[in-house]
């Protein structure tokens, strides 16, 4: 089976059924992890979406944790269940209106969204190299949708990397139109993706691992 044909959705809900992994919330003692992890997964699975000149100057600045995030509690960790402090993927949603960056990044706009007319933010989804292509990103993803739904939101909104857009589209999301171009310190544009998706009105078919 190619990448192309293959289904993320069905992935995710085998893994999700083994119960081999768990969620837990990100705390302030994991961003050292995090953002080790987070590099890891761009300079792995970036690499063919983005030069190492845009590797090098977007981690760390674009690219790594939101710490509001953290104090919202709506960034998680997936990690073995014998091992919480493994993080084998990463990602969080945003009912703030920042959409996509760290804590350094620009633009950020940290006032909360109105859900009966805007969209909540899927954030920062990344899976380390070594965890890669066994669903954990997309059961990340569906996690972090139902709680969002849970927040009040029946409509979500990302900024994708170039890496991820053809996974979401394959788990429901769209291209709106719109492209960032964000500039980092040494120069480099960094191309980022406007994507939506509308959730069903009558709940998701099957809910994700609830959070710890």
């Amino acid at each position: 089976m190619t990448d192309h044909d293959h289904d993320p959705i069905a992935s995710a809900k085998a893994q999700e059924a083994t119960h081999n992994f768990a969620i837990r919330h990100a705390t302030l003692a994991d961003i050292p992890a995090l953002q080790s992890m987070i590099e890891a997964s761009l300079r792995a699975l970036g690499s063919t979406h983005y030069t190492q000149a845009e590797l090098d100057g977007s981690i760390g600045y674009l690219f790594g944790p939101d710490t509001l995030l953290l104090h919202d509690r709506t960034y998680f960790i997936i990690h073995p269940t014998s091992s919480p402090d493994v993080i084998c993927a990463c990602g969080g949603w945003s009912f703030r209106r920042t959409l996509y960056g760290a804590d350094t990044a620009p633009g950020r706009m940290p006032e909360a969204r109105d859900p009966q007319c805007e969209r909540a933010s899927i954030r920062a989804i990344f899976t380390h190299p070594e965890w890669a292509r066994k669903g954990l990103g997309t059961m990340m993803m569906r996690h972090c949708e139902e709680r969002a739904r849970e927040g009040g939101f029946g409509r979500l909104e990302m900024g994708a990397t170039l890496s991820g857009v053809a996974l979401y589209e394959r788990c429901g999301y769209e291209r709106s139109g719109k492209e960032d171009c964000v500039r980092c310190p040494n120069g480099e544009g960094i191309r980022v993706v406007h994507m939506v998706k509308d959730l069903e009105t009558n709940g998701m078919e099957e809910k994700g691992i609830n959070g710890a």
